[in-house]
């Protein structure tokens, strides 16, 4: 009992130490975007055709702000990402939910901790399908109406991974599988914050539907080819990256 509360009393003491500070940005298009195309509803139209559906690969709103952009930290090859914040310890036991809502996935980009457990839930009064397709973790389940499927991701994956639906081909999201808290997805704002990073300088990488965010000024410098840069943390201070901004012509 003494052990381990002398352990306990080092990870406190350690997590004091160590100084965070925050990341935030918001993503802008710039030039003209296509309007979302509307897709073809041809099961179930009495529950999914109540609405139209558009493809979400590109979603700007009216000021040009891109949502489903996903930004991680990157560690160096064969290292790990730093030792979260204990704030996020704390979530640990929460489950993440991914949810079929009006047959599309809510929200269409979700980001994952492989430390929490993931709810796939169906908010519809029909079945759906969850087939996720990854590199270390993939599943195909039948999920019936407003049912619950849990799983738990062991292992990360290197770039989002999709999740559709089998009975309904038109159904297409994104899962950002990550070993550590430090990543989001920008909302229908185009914003994103990363809360509690350990002071220090990180690689962060860039993604969207349509790709890795290459050439994209953010900061200081642009995006390499796999859509990745480096930023530095300041201890206490929230490092706000502003306006970056994506050119159309780029989102194809």
């Amino acid at each position: 009992m003494l052990l381990t509360c002398s352990f306990a009393l080092l990870a406190v003491s350690a997590a004091s130490a160590q100084q965070w500070g925050h990341l935030t940005g918001k993503f802008v298009v710039k030039g003209m975007v296509p309007a979302p195309a509307k897709l073809k509803v041809d099961k179930d139209v009495e529950v999914c055709g109540k609405k139209p559906i558009f493809d979400e690969t590109v979603v700007v709103g009216p000021q040009g702000e891109l949502s489903g952009v996903a930004i991680w930290l990157t560690p160096p090859r064969g290292k790990s990402a730093p030792d979260p914040h204990p704030n996020y310890l704390k979530l640990q036991q929460e489950p993440i939910n991914v949810d079929n809502l009006a047959c599309i996935y809510v929200p269409h980009v979700e980001v994952i901790w492989t430390a929490r457990p993931v709810q796939f839930r169906n908010l519809d009064p029909i079945a759906h399908n969850y087939k996720v397709d990854g590199f270390y973790k993939s599943f195909n389940n039948l999920v019936p109406a407003n049912g619950v499927h849990t799983e738990t991701f062991e292992k990360e994956e290197r770039a989002p991974i999709p999740a559709t639906c089998s009975i309904h081909g038109w159904m297409k999201g994104y899962l950002l599988v990550r070993d550590s808290p430090y990543a989001a997805a920008t909302g229908e704002d185009g914003s994103f914050t990363i809360e509690n990073l350990p002071a220090g300088t990180y690689d962060f990488s860039f993604w969207h539907d349509t790709g890795y965010l290459a050439g994209v000024k953010i900061g200081g410098e642009k995006t390499d080819r796999k859509g990745m840069c480096e930023i530095t943390i300041e201890p206490g201070k929230t490092i706000d990256l502003g306006v970056i901004t994506v050119d159309a012509a780029d989102l194809k």
